[in-house]
C-alpha cells in the first residue's frame, strides 16, 4: 500500500554521543548502509529507502533505523520533505515516532498502547446473612446492618492493543456490620454465636458487631472504554465506558468489635467489647459488579458462614456502590 511519508530533519550540534556511536556502529556493521552513507550521488530519499529496504529485510531493527535515518539527515545537513511515493512499500515502523522526533529526543507514540492501570477506590452499601442460604427473615436489621470497604484495584489488560478484557485485582480492607434487632446484643454460648436480650435498654434497641478484613479481590473485566490519538493536539483522548465483571475474594478477619449504646441515668454511655466473637478467621466468596468504570456496583457473597461453630450457616453478603477515586 502506498504510504505518505512526511520526514523533516534538521542537522544538530547537539547530538548526543552515545547515539552517533550507536548509528556508526550499525552503518559499519552492514555494507548497504555503509555504502549509501558514502555515496555522494543518493539523495536523502534514496537512502532513507535504503534504510526502509533494510528493516524489511530483517537486517537492522526499527529503533535502529531511525538512529541511522538521524545520521544520514545529520551528513546531508538539510530540510526536505519526501512527497507521496509512488514506490509500493511498507513504513509501519514509522507510526510510532519520526526521525525528526527522535532526532530531537522526544518520544511520540501515536499507536494506542493499554497498560496496567492502578486505581484507588471506595465502597459503601448494605450487607446481611443469609440463613441456610435463605435471604429472607434475618434476624439482623436490613438498613442498619451495612459495610465499608476501601483500597486499591489495578487492572491489567490481556492485550497491549485492546482494552475490552482483562484482569482486576487488589487490595483492600472491607467492615462488615451487623445490627441486632429487638434490645438484644451479641454473646457466647459455649463455642456458639448467639444473640440475647440486653440487660440494658440499648439505645435503638440494637447492638452491632463489625469485623474488619483485610481482602484480596480477583475478577476477570470487561470494559468498554477506550482512548483515542487526537491528532490536533498530539494527545490521548480517554472515553469512559461501561465495565462488568466476575470473580472472587479471599479475606483475613484482623478485629472484631461489638459496639453498644445506652443510656445510664443521664449518661449516654458508648462501650466497645473486643472479641473474637466466634467469627471466622477466613473470608472468602464470589463477586460481580457491573456499571461504569468509575462508579459500579458490587454485589458480595461469603461462601463460608461468618460464625465458625454455629449449628446454622449464616453467610455474610453485601450490595453497595463502588466509586474509583
Amino acid at each position: 500500500m502506498k504510504k505518505l511519508l512526511c520526514f523533516a530533519l534538521v542537522a544538530m550540534s547537539f547530538t548526543v554521543n552515545a547515539q552517533e556511536i550507536d548509528a556508526t556502529s550499525i552503518i559499519s556493521n552492514n555494507q548497504v548502509l555503509k555504502t549509501a552513507y558514502e555515496s555522494e550521488t543518493l539523495s536523502l530519499k534514496d537512502k532513507i529507502e535504503v534504510v526502509n529496504q533494510q528493516v524489511e529485510e530483517g537486517n537492522v531493527s526499527e529503533k535502529e533505523a531511525y538512529k541511522v535515518i538521524a545520521k544520514f539527515s545529520d551528513q546531508e545537513n538539510v530540510v526536505e520533505v519526501v512527497e507521496e511515493s509512488p514506490v509500493n512499500y511498507d513504513y509501519n515502523w514509522g507510526k510510532e515516532e519520526n526521525a525528526f522526533d527522535y532526532a530531537m529526543g522526544v518520544q511520540l507514540d501515536t499507536v494506542v498502547r493499554y497498560d496496567s492501570k492502578i486505581t484507588p477506590y471506595l465502597a459503601v452499601g448494605v450487607g446481611n446473612v443469609a440463613t441456610n442460604g435463605a435471604f429472607a427473615n434475618s434476624e439482623f436489621g436490613y438498613l442498619r446492618s451495612n459495610y465499608v470497604e476501601w483500597g486499591v484495584a489495578v487492572r491489567t489488560p490481556f492485550s497491549k492493543t485492546n482494552n475490552k478484557w482483562g484482569i482486576r485485582y487488589g487490595l483492600g480492607f472491607k467492615y462488615n456490620g451487623l445490627a441486632t434487632t429487638q434490645n438484644r446484643l451479641f454473646a457466647m454460648s459455649g463455642n456458639g454465636t448467639v444473640t440475647r436480650p440486653a440487660p440494658l435498654n440499648l439505645r435503638k434497641n440494637y447492638a452491632y458487631l463489625r469485623n474488619t478484613y483485610i481482602t484480596v479481590p480477583v475478577s476477570f473485566d470487561f470494559s468498554t472504554s477506550e482512548k483515542k490519538y487526537n491528532e490536533a493536539n498530539r494527545r490521548f483522548v480517554t472515553t469512559e465506558g461501561y465495565n462488568f465483571g466476575v470473580g472472587g475474594y479471599l479475606g483475613y478477619n484482623i478485629n472484631s468489635k461489638q459496639h453498644l449504646r445506652y443510656d445510664v441515668g443521664d449518661d449516654k454511655i458508648y462501650e466497645q467489647q473486643k472479641g473474637d466473637w466466634g467469627v471466622n478467621d477466613f473470608q472468602y466468596g464470589l463477586m460481580a459488579y457491573f456499571g461504569k468504570d468509575h462508579a459500579k456496583i458490587v454485589i458480595k457473597y461469603d461462601l463460608n458462614p461468618v460464625f465458625k461453630n454455629n449449628a446454622i450457616d449464616q453467610n455474610y453478603w453485601s450490595i453497595g456502590l463502588q466509586l474509583g477515586l
